[in-house]
C-alpha cells in the first residue's frame, strides 16, 4: 500500500470513524491494532507513524469499511448486520476476523470479489451524428 502522503492524524480520524460506524468499541479497535485502549486514545489526535504496523492495519480496516459502504449503498444497518453476523463464505463472523491482519486481508479480498461481480449497466455517452445542415439561402454577411 502507498500511504506516505497521508498524515497520521488523517488516517487515525478515518479509522476512528470506520470502527465507530461498524459498532466497534475503542477497546476492540485497540485490540485489532495490538495496542492498549489507553494507547489508542492517547494517539487519537496525532495517529501512529505512517510506516508502523498499526497504520497498515488501520488502512486495511478503512479499505474494508469503504468496500462495505459501497456494496451496501451506505446503509449503516446493512453494514453492521453483515459485519456482526456469521458469514458462511468466510466461515466466521467478519467482526471476529478483524482481530489480525490476515483476517482483514481475507475480508477485503472477499468484498473486492463481490464488488467485481457487480456490473454497472453499459451506457453510451456518444452523441448521435447529425446530418449536415444545408446552407441557408439569402443570408449574406
Amino acid at each position: 500500500m502507498t500511504y506516505a502522503h497521508y498524515q497520521p492524524a488523517v488516517i487515525m480520524k478515518a479509522f476512528t470513524w470506520a470502527y465507530e460506524e461498524l459498532g466497534l468499541s475503542p477497546f476492540e479497535a485497540a485490540a485489532m491494532l495490538g495496542v492498549s485502549e489507553r494507547g489508542l486514545l492517547q494517539t487519537a489526535l496525532v495517529g501512529f507513524d505512517v510506516t508502523s504496523a498499526e497504520t497498515e492495519i488501520q488502512l486495511a480496516f478503512i479499505r474494508l469499511y469503504h468496500l462495505l459502504y459501497a456494496l451496501s449503498d451506505g446503509d449503516s444497518e446493512k453494514m453492521i448486520t453483515w459485519f456482526t453476523q456469521p458469514n458462511l463464505h468466510l466461515a466466521e463472523t467478519p467482526k471476529l476476523m478483524c482481530r489480525d491482519k490476515a483476517g482483514l486481508t481475507c475480508i477485503i479480498d472477499y468484498l473486492e470479489g463481490m464488488q467485481a461481480d457487480i456490473k454497472l449497466p453499459d451506457v453510451d455517452f456518444t452523441l448521435p451524428k447529425r446530418a449536415p445542415q444545408p446552407a441557408a439561402q439569402g443570408l449574406h454577411r
